[in-house]
């Protein structure tokens, strides 16, 4: 199942609320659990009766997000891959960005599975490991993050507790063959899979610039890491006979 590029974050954001709403129960709210919860909820759903449960191990980019957004209603501190918390108790699991700073993801996906309640919807948005995106993070060190985020992205208090970036680690069983082999043993379905890429759309010289040095890397890994999406976005079902 190849990506199926999206044009921009409007679309992004329409195909993952229209996902969200399909799993909206009748009688009561539908529980989501966001793993991995510093940032504010990026997802407008209105018209749904909801729950946001957050989960994250910096307290300091919780605290944060409650000072800046209040937009949780409940808020859990502990690492996603040790945190105990009861079996099928979410109808949505949505995790952005968070996956690729985390060792063991197996341990994780496992919790996934058994806090999805059969039928239940798991959202990941990863950097792709395997592209010349994921590449580059993995192989430079932390401190020239920090200065792209800084620097580049003009978030000054990049690198300070409760702030992005965070340290890399992309555990191989993030790539993407790994993730479909461990959903296929574990009664979890991939539904669809989605690319991203912001560079594409953009026409300053810095774009430009970072497009045509993306190309050349793909071209001398020999076609291995991709270059014309750098995200994924992963839809994923937990089978409705999967009741642990």
């Amino acid at each position: 199942m190849s990506p199926e590029i999206v044009s921009d974050t409007t679309e992004e954001k329409a195909i993952l609320t229209r996902c969200i709403a399909s799993k909206a129960p009748i009688g009561r709210p539908l529980q989501i659990l966001e793993a991995g919860c510093g940032n504010k909820w990026q997802l407008k759903l209105s018209d749904i009766n909801y729950t946001l449960t957050g989960v994250d191990v910096d307290k300091e980019a919780v605290d944060l997000r409650q000072r800046q957004h209040n937009d949780l209603h409940e808020v859990i501190i502990g690492d996603l891959r040790t945190v105990e918390m009861p079996a099928q108790s979410y109808d949505v699991i949505y995790t952005a960005y968070v996956l690729e700073h985390v060792g063991n993801i197996e341990r994780v996906l496992d919790n996934f599975q058994t806090w999805l309640k059969p039928g239940g919807l798991l959202i990941i948005k990863v950097p792709d490991r395997d592209t010349v995106y994921g590449f580059m993070a993995r192989m430079t060190p932390h401190w020239v993050h920090i200065w792209y985020y800084r620097l580049i992205k003009g978030n000054k208090n990049a690198g300070k507790p409760g702030y992005l970036p965070y340290p890399t680690v992309y555990d191989p069983a993030l790539g993407q063959q790994a993730l479909r082999r461990f959903c296929r043993h574990n009664g979890l379905a991939v539904k669809a899979i989605f690319g991203k890429n912001n560079y594409l759309r953009k026409r300053s010289f810095r774009d430009r610039v970072i497009r045509i040095f993306v190309q050349l890397m793909s071209l001398f890994s020999f076609g291995r890491l991709a270059w014309h999406y750098n995200d994924l976005i992963y839809i994923i079902e937990k089978n409705r006979e999967n009741s642990d």
